[in-house]
């Protein structure tokens, strides 16, 4: 009980105790370029009872990294690598500190061009040739074809142009 200058009443109050958000949900991943994946996430249900002041997203490998403001909805994180998969998690900020990460977003594959063919080995037959190499890193797509063209010594196309495309799963017999 407390006194006041009208007499004895009884005091109360409410206090509400300010935790960290909770972690952000639904969060999706686009592959939009060779290194780039756009991350988006919804906003946890519970801000702590503070404002959420920010967002980080995280890759898995690699550890790389954006941040978005308090009113975004998704982030460009860069720096990946083709042709390796990436899940990526979200952090929600208030001014108590960071939310647990959420769930992992399903794996996306950044995809570029593949590499070159190395160990090129033309043999010259009767009329035609026969060419081997090693398979190029296909950096996270499927090789589709070979597409083969005829030079001279010096490196200089012949002309006019032999070429050949030779699709993948090649044919059998193989010929072009």
């Amino acid at each position: 009980s407390a006194a006041t200058p009208n007499g004895v009443g009884t005091a109360s109050s409410t206090v509400t105790a300010v935790t960290t958000p909770g972690a952000p949900t639904a969060v999706t991943a686009t592959a939009t370029g060779t290194t780039t994946a756009s991350v988006a996430f919804t906003a946890p249900v519970s801000n702590g009872g503070s404002a959420i002041t920010g967002y980080t997203i995280t890759s898995s490998p690699g550890g790389f990294t954006c941040t978005a403001a308090a009113n975004a909805t998704s982030c460009a994180v860069s720096g990946l690598t083709d042709g390796v998969a990436y899940t990526f998690t979200a952090v929600a900020r208030n001014s108590v500190g960071s939310s647990v990460s959420s769930s992992p977003s399903g794996s996306i594959t950044p995809i570029g061009k593949p590499s070159t063919p190395t160990n090129v080995v033309a043999s010259a037959g009767n009329a035609s040739a026969t060419v081997s190499f090693t398979a190029p890193n296909n950096r996270g797509s499927a090789i589709t074809r070979y597409d083969v063209e005829a030079y001279d010594q010096n490196g200089v196309p012949i002309s006019p142009a032999l070429t050949c495309t030779l699709n993948v799963p090649f044919p059998t017999p193989l010929a072009c």
